[in-house]
């Protein structure tokens, strides 16, 4: 009994947490001289909550709470963002000074992009950049033509001097994407950092926003945010993920589900996360390999470790014995300090949802069941 009622505290704290904001303002100028910047765009990373800056080149904005990455951006200037804690923040003026892009980098075009070795290049480039066919009416890169490709050492390397501007018509986003970095090895490792931001698309009509509302639905659960908030919310089995300790070494029995049963592979999961209240975030306790069954969704893609296995799979790995955290949302603020192999593994820019993005009530009730 004990327990549930610690679980029932914890969610309500979890809730309050989620709900709090902070009020955030600044302004926004040119690094060289410090003119004022109107209409330039500012928003917290990788979601769909900002704003654009008056004539006077000022901001303000309702921010949650906890550990974010707020960015800003003009059309000539080279994008910028910094990470803050939003108690650090209360009663402060902030000040973004951009940097112009010179128009010698705007400017430049590379003869062979039309060639059909750059059009080989940009068909792996989209596949691994967005995760889907790069034939897929779906997905439209706006601005291709300004994506420069270059292969150094077997690496295919991806740049880029304006935001790459992705039309995402399956999820009803555009996402503007400031490349910072792209590598792809021919083994498969894909490496990527940027800014990112999210802009939702008005539907033409209901159907289509009911469609792009069950597609956003598909492309959430399984996913990592999913499983890292269900960790937070203590809800791990209810929300149909199975989780145990990484079995590698051990091959026998091959099973995952015979293993699931066996107390010798399984983990405490209730101690995985821990809420660090003062900074509305979450501890996330994880310095062993994890093997992850999403039982919601089969398993599109052949599974390199259990072969009889019929749902998503999942091989969590830290990269590092540092403190990991998370955000009320369940999003990793340091994500390149775990490696996913699998299912998640497998989620790219096309696939992304809003960091902001919650399911509606009514279809968190669907999944329950």
């Amino acid at each position: 009994m004990k327990k549930y009622v610690f679980q029932i505290l914890f969610l309500i704290l979890c809730s309050k947490a989620m709900m709090a904001q902070e009020l955030i303002k600044g302004r926004v100028i040119d690094a060289e001289t410090n003119e004022i910047l109107p209409f330039a765009t500012v928003f917290v990373v990788g979601s769909s909550i900002g704003t654009s800056t008056n004539e006077r080149g000022e901001f303000s904005f309702q921010v949650p709470f906890g550990t974010i990455k707020i960015g800003a951006s003009f059309i000539g200037y080279a994008p910028i963002s910094a990470t803050f804690e939003t108690k650090q923040l209360h009663a402060k003026t902030l000040t973004f000074k951009l940097e112009p892009i010179s128009k010698e980098l705007l400017e430049v075009k590379i003869e062979e992009k039309r060639s059909k070795k750059w059009l080989r290049d940009f068909k792996t480039f989209k596949r691994e950049f967005l995760g889907v066919n790069p034939n897929s009416d779906f997905y439209d890169i706006e601005n291709k033509n300004a994506i420069r490709l270059t292969w150094e050492d077997n690496i295919l390397k991806a740049s880029c001097a304006e935001p790459i501007v992705i039309l995402n018509k399956k999820l009803g986003y555009k996402v503007i994407c400031m490349l910072q970095e792209f590598t792809y090895q021919s083994n498969g490792d894909m490496f990527y950092m940027g800014i990112t931001r999210f802009e939702a698309l008005k539907a033409e009509h209901e159907k289509e926003q009911s469609l792009w509302n069950k597609n956003r639905r598909e492309a959430y659960l399984g996913s990592p945010n999913h499983f890292f908030k269900s960790l937070i919310t203590h809800q791990v089995e209810k929300n149909q993920f199975q989780v145990i300790k990484d079995t590698t070494l051990s091959f026998m029995p091959n099973n995952f589900y015979e293993k699931y049963s066996n107390p010798t592979y399984q983990v405490n999961l209730d101690k995985m996360v821990e809420a660090d209240s003062a900074n509305h975030q979450f501890i996330l306790h994880l310095n062993k390999t994890l093997e992850v069954v999403y039982l919601g969704k089969f398993n599109d893609f052949p599974n390199f470790r259990y072969r009889t296995m019929h749902h998503e799979f999942t091989r969590i790995e830290p990269t590092n014995q540092e403190l990991k955290y998370l955000t009320q949302q369940g999003e990793l603020i340091s994500p390149h300090a775990i490696k996913f192999s699998g299912s998640m593994g497998n989620y790219r820019i096309g696939m992304a949802l809003p960091s902001d993005y919650e399911l509606e009530p009514q279809e968190n009730q669907n999944n329950d069941n």
